[in-house]
This record gives structure tokens, C-alpha cells and sequence, in this order.
């Protein structure tokens, strides 16, 4: 298996299967002034082989805030590939942030595997 692409989405599911998404592709999301962390849906494409059918692998998010400050992982989830899919919606989650705000980097990756996908959001706060 191999990630090829993943972005923040306001809303996303498996209908029929097929992709149902809402509100994509996040280049910002506004967040409470006291805000440490944003809630959001995300959908990750990848690239499944037929042996990987029926393993289980285990994906991290890895974060980084503007000062430099590191989450690794920010969030972890264990699955299992059940058919030869090209994408995956993974359960609302929450990933921290700097207070104060400004350009996060979210990076997913398959444990022991090299690759990784990096997604770039700029995180604003709300005015009080």
C-alpha cells in the first residue's frame, strides 16, 4: 500500500462505494482564539496492491506548527484493507495546533514505510 494523496475535508463518506465529499481540499480553517486543536474529516488516497488485501497497517499523522513546534504522531489509527481501494475516509479526528495560529504541516505516513504525504494548512483565529 502507498499513500498518495490526503486533504482535510468538512464532510466525507463511502456512499455506493463511491467517494461523497463536502467542503474539500482545505488551504485554511478558522479556529476559536483559546483553540489547541481543530476537528476535521480527512480522506487519503493511496495505491493498493493485491497482497496488501486483507492487512493491517497503521498510519500516522505526524504535525508541526509554525515555530517549529512538533507533534509525532498528532494521531494514529490501526486498519484493515478490506478490497482493493483507491481511497479511505478516516473518522472525524482532532489535531492539535499552535495557539496563536499560522501555517501548519500534517504529514501521513505508513508505519515503516518512508513515503509520506505533506498537507500544508493555514490556521487562522477568529477575532473575539
Amino acid at each position: 500500500m502507498r499513500l498518495t494523496t490526503a486533504f482535510f475535508a468538512n464532510h466525507a463518506e463511502i456512499v455506493d462505494d463511491m467517494l461523497s465529499v463536502e467542503g474539500a481540499f482545505w488551504k485554511s480553517t478558522t479556529v476559536d482564539h483559546r483553540a489547541t486543536n481543530f476537528r476535521c474529516n480527512t480522506v487519503v488516497l493511496c495505491d493498493v496492491e493485491p497482497d496488501d488485501v486483507g492487512q493491517r497497517f497503521s498510519m500516522h499523522i505526524d504535525g508541526e506548527g509554525p515555530t517549529g513546534h512538533r507533534w509525532a504522531p498528532a494521531h494514529s489509527s490501526i486498519f484493515t484493507v478490506e478490497g482493493p481501494m483507491m481511497f479511505m475516509c478516516l473518522p472525524m479526528m482532532v489535531l492539535p495546533i499552535e495557539p496563536g495560529g499560522g501555517r501548519h504541516l500534517y504529514s501521513f505516513r505508513i508505519d515503516g514505510q518512508h513515503e509520506r504525504i505533506d498537507v500544508p494548512l493555514a490556521v487562522r483565529v477568529a477575532r473575539t
